[in-house]
């Protein structure tokens, strides 16, 4: 399974990628949404991690996934961020983005949002 990995700051990056590795999956990492949205012009990887601490980019990178993915499965999305505001949490989630977690976080909440999500099985 691959997963794009979506984190402006290289050291948080490594981190979650770790965890990602951890379960098994390839994960393909970029700097930014613009970066994220070439990648996922080429290919669409199963599963999306993001900082969505990028804002409006935020939105436009959800947008254009799901038009990319019309015909195609879908990634799940899963949206992270240090100072999570819950109006933008509601919208990214209508956006398409299957789950929101808070940083800091841990292999533990991070394999529970995978299995909510059906990425995992324990």
């Amino acid at each position: 399974m691959s997963c794009l990995l979506i984190d402006a700051n290289a050291a948080e990056r490594s981190r979650i990628g770790d965890l990602v590795r951890g379960f098994g999956m390839d994960c393909i990492e970029r700097a930014g949404a613009v970066e994220g949205m070439r990648y996922c012009a080429e290919r669409l990887p199963e599963v999306v991690l993001m900082d969505a601490s990028v804002g409006p980019e935020t939105d436009e990178f959800l947008r254009r996934v799901r038009r990319q993915a019309r015909g195609k499965t879908m990634p799940v999305i899963i949206l992270y961020s240090d100072a999570p505001d819950m109006a933008a949490m509601g919208q990214s989630i209508l956006e398409g983005a299957a789950e929101f977690l808070v940083k800091p976080f841990d292999a533990r909440l991070l394999s529970f949002k995978m299995e909510q999500a059906g990425l995992i099985k324990h």
